[in-house]
């Protein structure tokens, strides 16, 4: 049995399990290797994948070595995007790997996993982690080198992956786009640094927790973590550029936008939360307080900033709208 043949069977293995719909194997620049589950356009297939692959390096950006998995939830699905870590590093096979020089290349690859929104993913990671042992020492003892088609322009590679997967025809959409503007007063700014506090008190083991508005910029936060080392601002951009890939590639799936991310780390979570007109983040470092209790605590202050950022939907009347007539008559010379 080849090596996509023994990744294609693991994959359906994992497709059985209740409730899972997808599974993807991608390589960490984007290249799609195997499936098994939903059928996607040829298009949607480097789509989802360059999704996936973006979601993917973005959270590794963030968490470095730290991160665990990342799981997305919307109304229609759930997505675990995770990478093919061994829970048991000191294991015998991958002990021989490591003497080998080979375990390195396990970073090169991660699964995506879609299932029915009433699904615990918890519990599908569990029963999938043999599975993706499987995977992960079928590539690592391989040998093999993926190399991405689009990057040679190869059409015989392209063919082989469309083949890989459950390709159906494309279908064309016609897609708007609308205006939303606002603003933000002092007030509503003061209400929502407020709320943060309140957040604070109420969370134990907080490192940071943002509001950040369409496009990654910060409309508050607050830290409260001695041994920081990143950006704010930066650590705000990319943040909200992972959730924004990840609308794109629930979207390309599902045809649903996300509701909320979760990136499980070593030591903390991050909660990714959306609200009008962009997103709540919160870091908390793993302690007193369980996961499940913190789901609870998260609603309330989720609804207390989005009304807050409601109000600043409706422009005051005193906001002078820009004149794009106007300002073209002035670009163009005389």
């Amino acid at each position: 049995m080849s090596l996509t043949e023994q990744i294609k069977s693991t994959l359906e293995q994992i497709k059985m399990v209740k409730g899972v719909e997808n599974a993807v194997l991608t390589q960490k620049d984007g290249n799609p290797i195997q499936s098994a589950g939903v059928w996607l356009s040829r298009d949607e297939i480097f789509g989802v994948c360059a999704a996936a692959s973006a979601i993917y390096n973005v959270g590794i950006h963030l968490h470095t070595s730290e991160l665990k998995y990342i799981l997305i939830e919307g109304k229609k699905s759930k997505i675990l995007i995770a990478p093919l870590k061994d829970s048991d590093p000191n294991s015998p096979a991958d002990r021989i790997l490591q003497m080998q020089g080979l375990c390195n290349v396990v970073d090169d690859f991660f699964i995506a996993i879609s299932t029915q929104p009433q699904i615990n993913l918890g519990g599908i990671f569990l029963q999938t982690r043999e599975s993706l042992k499987k995977i992960r020492r079928a590539l690592l003892s391989s040998g093999e080198n993926f190399l991405p088609p689009l990057r040679e322009f190869n059409e015989h590679a392209l063919e082989n992956i469309n083949t890989s997967f459950n390709v159906k025809d494309n279908i064309f959409e016609r897609n708007t786009l609308s205006r939303n503007s606002f603003c933000i007063s002092k007030e509503i700014g003061n209400d929502i640094n407020n709320i943060l506090k309140h957040f604070v008190k109420n969370v134990n083991n907080l490192k940071n927790s943002i509001v950040t508005i369409n496009g990654g910029f910060i409309l508050s936060f607050i830290e409260r973590d001695p041994n920081k080392n990143y950006d704010i601002e930066t650590e705000a951009a990319m943040t909200y550029s992972l959730f924004n890939t990840s609308d794109r590639c629930a979207w390309l799936l599902k045809k649903m936008h996300i509701e909320s991310i979760l990136l499980e780390c070593e030591n903390y979570f991050q909660f990714i939360n959306r609200i009008e007109d962009g997103i709540f983040t919160s870091k908390i470092s793993k302690g007193q307080q369980k996961i499940g209790l913190l789901r609870l605590i998260l609603p309330q202050y989720i609804e207390l900033i989005k009304k807050n950022i409601s109000k600043a939907r409706t422009l005051p009347k005193s906001f002078q709208v820009l004149n794009r007539k106007q300002l073209l008559e002035q670009l163009i010379p005389t």
